[in-house]
């Protein structure tokens, strides 16, 4: 059974994935999990790999959907970033971005979003390179 919030994350993963192929990247892992955190994009562009956390909020939310990335979320993404790079052995450069989506609480339609490069760097975690 798939909860109203893993439909609303499922919706938002889509349209970003979309979006980002769109702009040339190759996706090479959705939902990549592991027991130190889990990453919702993984897409390579030119000489970069971009961890990407999406965040969809209704557009009554209070605060915006970039804002729900925490220290320690950013922290859990840099270590799971870490584990596939070690895994992986890729040579391209890592950034973290994250892609904000505003729905329209009812229908779930996309209002508008926000694809922020370089949004977090690995201050979250020492030794990443």
């Amino acid at each position: 059974m798939v909860t109203e919030n893993r439909r609303r994350g499922n919706l938002g993963e889509d349209f970003a994935a979309d979006y980002l192929e769109k702009e040339g990247y190759t996706i090479l892992e959705r939902n990549y999990a592991t027991k130190l955190g889990e990453i919702d994009i993984i897409a390579q562009k030119d000489n970069f790999i971009a961890f990407v956390e999406v965040k969809a909020r209704s557009e009554d939310c209070m605060y915006a959907p970039r804002e729900a990335v925490t220290f320690s979320k950013q922290r859990k993404i840099c270590k799971a970033a870490m584990l596939y790079k070690m895994r992986k052995g890729f040579n391209a450069r890592p950034r973290f971005d994250v892609f904000e989506i505003i729905y329209d609480k009812y229908t779930f339609e996309i209002k508008k979003f926000k694809f922020i490069t370089n949004a977090f760097g690995t201050e979250a975690v020492h030794g990443f390179y």
